[in-house]
């Protein structure tokens, strides 16, 4: 194995277990709740990711950002300006962190009667703020954990980073069945474990910092305007991206609710959790190559970086086949996991074939969209997260099952993301790299 195979698997690993675990959290919080309290509380969970995710989604825009201007920095040799980068992304995310604290908690009940809550039952409504209350308490560790992981990865310890986020996961399932089984919290108990695993997370991902492992420091240091906005700008695309998530669980909870009630936002739920991670495991491979090609930018080295791009492309779509393979023939099994209801593993079993039909597509968008915003292609970057990510999907949601019946509904995301694949294969002929 020469030297830049050993590199690109020893990014991808850690990214994609890193991010994997990140989304495991309310995976693991859906599989216990399932088991444990039942299909009604899996339910409520549900109507609370939309704002958790979005929350992780809008503050990926930070460290995305910020390690795109340090990896580009890092390939430069100016060490002081990469940390200069860092600190700044670093310091926005606990102030957004703090905020979303507040409204969280604050506004828990508004949150997911506009989550789509409203056309469902009250013990449903009930149980869902109640968990999103316990989950923004712990806002600043989940997002704390998230922006570190990234920065840990890109100064040379993506092993750290990866055993930072498994440290938080382990706890969280250990809690998890302490605090819902034994202890009988119900979704108060699932949302604290989560809480308290991404505590864990952050003080094992600040040892690097701490022990002075790589090149970046916490230290003093001061704001600067433009700095910022270049920030935001490369990390607008990550967050457009991350927003995928919400914005389809949205547009699906609000659609379930008005057509079919409390058993299909229960079946989204399912199908929901399945989507996080096989989203988190394609867009690890793209996180993973990130800092690659901003190194490679750095450099001006467009061979090595095209090859890494191709790289990418072929390990996204054989996970995605792989992913969908698992899914079609065990696709009861997966369900059983979360819950046993009869009536839900059989309505989730016939819409998971043709849900998960999009993660193939969907695999090739996310390695096109990481790659323009790793080199400075910010607009097209932007263009094809928010095509896929917000226009292309809530049309698709809430026309197809309008023309086509409301069992169409579930193939909806594999149209939005073919759409949005021609429209990033075009984009990718028109923007050519520039070096700046």
């Amino acid at each position: 194995m020469n030297a830049k195979t050993k590199s690109l698997f020893g990014y991808i690993f850690p990214a994609l277990g890193g991010l994997f675990v990140t989304y495991l959290y309310n995976v693991i919080d859906g599989i216990f709740v399932g088991q444990g309290i039942g299909s009604a509380a899996l339910g409520a969970v549900n109507i609370g990711v939309p704002f958790i995710t979005f929350v992780v989604a809008i503050a990926a825009m930070f460290p995305m950002g910020g390690a795109t201007v340090v990896a580009i920095r890092m390939g430069r040799e100016d060490n002081e300006g990469a940390n200069h980068a860092f600190m700044t992304a670093f310091s926005l995310t606990i102030l957004l962190s703090a905020l979303l604290t507040v409204v969280g908690m604050v506004f828990s009940q508004q949150i997911v009667n506009l989550s789509g809550a409203r056309g469902l039952s009250a013990e449903m409504r009930e149980m869902s703020a109640q968990y999103l209350f316990y989950y923004s308490a712990f806002s600043i560790p989940m997002l704390m954990s998230n922006c570190l992981s990234v920065f840990v990865r890109n100064d040379g310890s993506p092993t750290i980073s990866f055993i930072g986020m498994c440290t938080g996961a382990m706890a969280n399932i250990f809690l998890d069945w302490l605090f819902i089984f034994p202890f009988g919290m119900g979704v108060t108990g699932a949302a604290v474990a989560s809480g308290l695993g991404q505590v864990l997370s952050v003080f094992v991902l600040l040892s690097h910092f701490v022990l002075k492992r790589g090149r970046l420091r916490i230290k003093p240091f001061k704001m600067d305007l433009g700095l910022m906005k270049k920030i935001c700008k490369r990390g607008v695309p990550e967050a457009v991206t991350q927003l995928t998530t919400p914005v389809t669980a949205l547009c699906y909870n609000l659609m379930l609710a008005r057509l079919v009630g409390d058993i299909g936002v229960s079946t989204f739920s399912v199908l929901s959790f399945i989507y996080s991670l096989a989203n988190a495991i394609l867009s690890g491979v793209a996180q993973g190559i990130q800092p690659l090609w901003g190194h490679c930018y750095g450099k001006q080295d467009t061979d090595e970086m095209n090859w890494y791009f191709r790289c990418g492309i072929i390990i996204n779509c054989i996970l995605a086949v792989l992913i969908y393979g698992v899914l079609f023939f065990f696709d009861k099994p997966v369900i059983r996991i979360f819950n046993r209801d009869a009536d839900l593993v059989r309505a989730a079993s016939a819409a998971l074939p043709l849900f998960s039909l999009s993660f193939i597509p969907m695999a090739l968008n996310l390695i096109y969209t990481a790659f323009f915003f790793s080199t400075k292609r910010t607009g097209a970057a932007n263009a094809i997260a928010v095509s896929r990510g917000i226009i292309v999907k809530v049309l698709a949601i809430f026309c197809i099952p309008l023309l086509f019946g409301s069992d169409s509904i579930w193939v909806a995301p594999f149209v939005a993301e073919i759409v949005s694949l021609v429209f990033a294969v075009g984009l990718s002929k028109a923007n050519k790299l520039v070096y700046q």
